[in-house]
């Protein structure tokens, strides 16, 4: 998931953007992000106005907006349904119509790219890249300013080298100085009678002596650099990266991470394929020097998760998934018992397979997703920062994520008691270690612990629906915090 955070400019970035003598150029910006986000999920709501027991006039305004949705109601909601394809092979559905993924996107921060770091951005960012587009893009942004920090690095680190040498030079140059007795020494002994008369005889003498020796300490250092700023402990260990020269065929073509699989780079039919354009199908240019544009082919697609595409269908009723062998769409029921199947690895879709349980990960995973996602948060994939769920108030692009979750399902009912059941056991390591992680990116971990029912009620209050069986998941939040013995005193 990409998160853009705004902080003062440091004075490595500062003396990096100063190196190279350009000035960062002005992208043009969209419309502001209240504006693009105004949904926050795939359906509208029509809301009463408020009523003021303080101001009456408000109870007019009150019953004429009821009276105008009895009269005329509002459209059904949802009032547009998308589509999505089960793909066993990554175990998520698959929403390919562009308007469903823009607008799953922008209505609630839903899948991923299958492109991307989060954000379906694909053909705008190769856009920007062939420089068909001026616009903002943040893996772009990303990618510039981890490159400006590495040039500030080695920088300081020649900077920093080059103070060494210089300093190193004028100490060997002044031990040279005093092995050849070109000057007298300030501290030593006189062990004779010559040591003797060649010390000085008043205190004028000493000074003048002592103002001779820092004299040639100044002309030895003048020409010592000063390093701009904290010189970083250990910088100046970096090695530069060994470079391997290639044969011009193979440096001719360049390929980005971020680039789909592109096609073969050989001629077809006497025809030669702009090398800058190939992965994108953008120009291709022909032998004779004739040119012919060509729309760039959006490869990406947008990539839900079995929690998201659960809640979408049977939460919302604003998506549906259709099987890709046969293109039939497929129920609640039938998509419950696909996601808890292929939620393990492998998939327990084999008769000899054991039976799926009410602690299936699916169905405890499930229960957490519905419960904030009911309350208003944002839920994302939190396998980044090591835990289950990472909770955003708003969404990724307004602020960074508050809260990591970590997932623990819960045995308290006597019939997991009695079965001999017990829950996960986690060590004091691993706890240390996500608060550690955790700290770092200035999140809080929440233990959500997900009270399981015992198999033959969830059983019955399944055959009566999935409504009534997720009733009996309960959901507990405990927040936990890393102790500091200086500072929680």
């Amino acid at each position: 998931m990409a998160e853009t955070q705004t902080s003062a400019a440091s004075p490595a970035m500062a003396s990096s953007s100063g190196l190279n003598g350009q000035k960062p150029r002005n992208r043009q910006r969209g419309p502001p992000l209240h504006q693009i986000y105004t949904l926050p999920a795939p359906i509208r709501t029509f809301p009463l106005p408020t009523f003021y027991p303080n101001n009456p006039l408000s109870l007019f305004h009150v019953a004429y907006a009821w009276l105008s949705q009895i009269i005329s109601p509002p459209p059904a909601q949802p009032a547009v349904v998308h589509e999505g394809t089960w793909s066993e092979e990554t175990a998520s559905v698959h929403v390919t119509n562009e308007a469903s993924v823009t607008a799953l996107w922008q209505q609630g921060f839903y899948g991923k790219g299958s492109l991307s770091r989060s954000e379906p951005n694909w053909l705008k960012r190769e856009q920007v890249r062939r420089g068909l587009e001026e616009a903002h893009v943040s893996e772009i942004q990303t990618v510039q300013r981890r490159e400006e920090r590495l040039r500030a690095k080695w920088e300081r680190a020649r900077l920093e080298q080059e103070y060494i040498r210089k300093m190193r030079e004028a100490e060997a140059q002044l031990a040279e100085q005093d092995r050849s007795g070109s000057q007298s020494p300030l501290v030593a002994s006189p062990v004779g009678p010559m040591e003797i008369l060649a010390l000085p005889n008043s205190a004028a003498d000493l000074s003048a002596s002592s103002q001779a020796n820092a004299s040639i300490v100044d002309t030895l250092t003048s020409s010592v650099p000063q390093v701009p700023g904290q010189v970083i402990p250990g910088l100046h260990k970096l090695k530069e990266h060994k470079s391997v020269r290639f044969s011009p065929e193979i440096t001719s073509t360049t390929f980005k991470v971020s680039d789909p699989p592109s096609p073969s780079q050989s001629p077809v039919n006497g025809e030669e394929v702009d090398k800058g354009t190939a992965n994108g199908d953008v120009d291709k240019v022909f032998s004779n020097g004739s040119a012919r544009s060509v729309a760039i082919v959006n490869k990406e697609h947008l990539q839900l998760m079995p929690e998201e595409a659960l809640w979408l269908t049977f939460g919302l009723g604003a998506l549906v998934v259709n099987d890709p062998a046969s293109g039939r769409r497929l129920s609640t029921q039938e998509l419950l018992t696909l996601f808890r199947q292929h939620y393990y690895f492998p998939p327990r879709t084999g008769p000899d397979d054991p039976e799926l349980q009410p602690d299936d990960d699916f169905l405890v995973h499930y229960a957490v997703y519905h419960h904030f996602r009911s309350l208003g948060w944002v839920p994302r994939g939190g396998i980044k920062f090591g835990v289950d769920w990472l909770l955003y108030t708003r969404g990724p692009v307004f602020d960074h994520a508050q809260f990591g979750l970590v997932v623990i399902p819960s045995y308290s009912d006597p019939w997991w008691r009695e079965s001999g059941k017990k829950g996960p056991q986690k060590s004091w390591y691993w706890l240390h270690s996500v608060i550690r992680v955790l700290s770092q990116v200035f999140k809080s971990l929440v233990f959500v612990y997900v009270d399981v029912p015992p198999p033959p009620l969830f059983d019955q209050s399944l055959q009566r629906g999935f409504a009534e069986a997720l009733k009996l998941y309960k959901v507990r939040e405990v927040m936990v915090k890393r102790w500091s013995s200086n500072r929680n005193r």
